[in-house]
């Protein structure tokens, strides 16, 4: 990482500049500046600001107070460089009257993290009093909440709001649907989150809440490249919703995108960005970003992975039917997947492709887990109907492997979910809703059954076992193992990932000993189709080099051997073992992990609420059955309205009315002293 610039004061010609600059006035309040003013660091100096020019401001005293620097605020908070980036960014933007700020990112990169500090600082310096943020999908708002702040049962507050100083933070930034108040009075430096959805369904009660507090409030739009696309995840609210965002926009002091890629879904421009002409191909539109963090930085930063790349090829057999009135017979074309990747879908959904490919991230699986049970891999598939065969799969042939499955047509997709990143598991099948900003670094091997080779989808995809996990092993041991396909967009994929990587790395190698890692007419078509296919042989790929299925096979041998877990590319060095009898590839059976007790997960207040309010409905029933009032008796559904109605006005609160976790707690007192009270 870089290090914190050590002068800490402005020098007598800065601060003569940042007085000319601001035309002897604050910078913050517009007054005339007096013999007291101050040069002030933009992003504090304790998390990382600069002393220069371009980080410096002129304020007045009293601004200077009520802003507070690093010597006020005991943050603990240690700012990435692209973190800091968005912040210097964002707030120069600001301070030139810029309405929007374009942050593109990869995965993992942590702009969740940049842009809650960004609302923290521009909380602490006066200028907002709330933040709005909006996701792609619920899964998504739930987090936002639950890692910025929760609070459990017993008032412990936990998350990332515990990096900043109590003194001045944001608070709770909840997630919503249309309740309202979206935010209260009452709560300055609160917020709230919801989905593109919920804003297109309730646009009153976000519009009015805009308008309400004009110009006093951050705008977040996570994932912005989901924001107006006309995609296939309906939560996403449609091409409407990119529109609301942008009437939304108007109000707010400031907005800031974030995205993955430069376009939307549906290949169109992001939303309020801005596109210039690419020097090398005037065809070519570039997103102009403000703030960008790359998979390189990633690597040298030590925040994301290593990878290698199993590609299996596959023979393809495609049969074409014979015109009956010609007496033409069929014609049958095989070919290699890996010279032809044009008919990517009926090929996957051939079982003896996807087969050999599930049967691989199982073994990488156990490999993985050699150096810690936790970890676990991620399978995507084309369709729901793929990724609930691929579970049978699992099932049937390793009955001990602990899978889930989470698709938009289960139920309990959500809560599978939260359930992967928090209790003992090993593979979880999905399609597209563990795709997009799901946080769980225990991943570390990615299946590839989908047909999709968008780099942005393939990078968000794979992003998902980029993360490095705090808990395991140093960041430089750990890497992520990607099973896929062996066609021509994918190796158009590695040639992007080996680029980024090796960029990273030289970074690490250049930096000095001892610092830190960071047509024509019309014509009867013919009537085609692919007949059958199979995977053949599988080769490897890491940042420097191909090794080739030979090869791999022999390593694989090699590692049941030694019974090693380690990658196939970092065991080049026991070729001179090739002497040893090659065995077959053994898939052993699933660890068990070791006992542990259930984690505590975190939850919104809107869940705990709902959970309270449950119970409160249980100890309704309980009541009225131990007084004989059964649920098929006569009269039940009076009598349960009759007691709600007491609990209510003991309480103080109906259950629509219980929106906090102390409302709903009282309901629940005065629920188990219905005995006292209708006795």
């Amino acid at each position: 990482m870089t290090e914190r610039d050590t002068r800490r004061l402005f020098r007598q010609d800065q601060r003569k500049v940042l007085f000319s600059l601001a035309e002897g006035r604050c910078q913050i309040c517009s007054a005339e500046l007096g013999e007291d003013w101050n040069a002030d660091h933009r992003i504090p100096w304790s998390e990382g600001g600069p002393t220069t020019i371009e980080n410096g401001q002129a304020v007045c005293g009293p601004c200077n107070t009520s802003k507070g620097t690093g010597s006020q605020y005991a943050d603990e908070f240690q700012a990435r460089p692209f973190q800091r980036e968005v912040l210097f960014q964002a707030l120069e933007r600001i301070q030139e009257k810029q309405r929007f700020s374009v942050v593109l990112a990869s995965p993992g990169s942590g702009k969740t993290l940049a842009y809650q500090a960004l609302a923290t600082h521009l909380f602490r310096l006066g200028l907002i009093d709330y933040v709005a943020v909006f996701a792609p999908r619920i899964a998504l708002a739930v987090q936002c909440e639950t890692t910025w702040m929760w609070v459990d049962l017993n008032k412990q507050v936990h998350g990332m709001c515990h990096l900043f100083d109590p003194a001045k933070r944001f608070g709770r930034i909840r997630h919503k649907i249309k309740e309202t108040p979206l935010t209260k009075w009452s709560e300055p430096g609160t917020g709230f989150v919801a989905t593109y959805c919920s804003l297109v369904h309730n646009e009153s009660v976000f519009m009015e809440w805009g308008r309400e507090h004009r110009g006093r409030f951050l705008l977040v739009a996570d994932e912005a490249q989901f924001c107006g696309s006309n995609s296939d995840d309906r939560e996403d609210g449609g091409t409407k919703s990119g529109a609301l965002v942008e009437q939304l926009h108007e109000y707010a002091l400031h907005t800031v995108l974030l995205t993955g890629t430069p376009y939307r879904a549906d290949g169109q421009p992001l939303i309020l960005a801005d596109y210039e002409s690419d020097p090398d191909d005037p065809k070519k539109r570039i997103l102009v970003s403000h703030a960008q963090a790359k998979y390189s930085d990633g690597i040298a930063e030590g925040y994301l992975r290593t990878f290698e790349l199993h590609r299996t090829d596959s023979r393809v057999s495609k049969r074409t039917l014979g015109d009956p009135c010609s007496g033409a017979g069929d014609r049958v074309l095989e070919y290699n997947l890996s010279d032809d990747g044009s008919e990517l879908v009926p090929v996957l959904r051939d079982e003896d492709v996807w087969k050999p490919l599930v049967d691989r991230v199982v073994a990488k699986v156990r490999d993985k887990q050699k150096f810690h049970a936790s970890y676990r891999g991620l399978i995507s598939c084309i369709e729901q109907r793929d990724a609930k065969k691929v579970k049978k799969y699992l099932e049937e042939r390793y009955p001990a492997l602990r899978v889930g499955l989470a698709v938009s047509s289960e139920t309990d997709a959500a809560q599978t979910l939260e359930d992967f990143k928090h209790q003992p598991m090993d593979i979880l099948v999905t399609v597209r809703m563990a795709f997009i900003g799901y946080d769980c670094p225990q991943i570390t091997v990615v299946g590839i059954l989908t047909n999709y080779r968008h780099s942005g989808h393939l990078s968000q995809l794979v992003g998902r076992g980029l993360r490095v996990w705090k808990e395991g092993p140093p960041p430089r041991e750990q890497s992520c193992v990607i099973v896929a396909p062996d066609d021509p967009k994918m190796e158009e994929f590695l040639r992007y990932l080996r680029e980024e990587e090796q960029q990273g790395l030289a970074i690490i190698e250049r930096r000095e000993p001892g610092e830190p890692d960071g047509p024509g007419g019309t014509v009867q078509e013919e009537i085609s189709y692919i007949d059958k296919a199979y995977a053949t042989n599988t080769r490897a790929s890491d940042n420097e080099r191909n090794m080739e299925a030979s090869t791999l096979t022999m390593i694989e041998g090699l590692k049941v051997a030694v019974d090693s877990g380690e990658d196939a590319t970092k065991l080049l060095r026991l070729l001179d073992l090739a002497g040893l009898a090659v065995q077959e590839q053994v898939v052993p059976d699933p660890r068990s992990a070791p006992p542990a007790p259930p984690p505590q997960v975190p939850k919104t207040e809107r869940q705990q609420v709902a959970e309270i309010n449950a119970k409160v409905k249980d100890e309704i029933t309980s009541y009225l059955h131990l007084r004989g009032v059964s649920v098929k008796a006569p009269g039940y559904e009076q009598a349960v309205t009759n007691a709600t109605g007491r609990v209510n006005s003991v309480a103080g609160y109906t259950s629509a009315e219980a929106d906090t976790v102390d409302k709903a707690d009282r309901r629940l007192r005065a629920a188990k002293a219905l005995s006292r009270y209708l006795g």
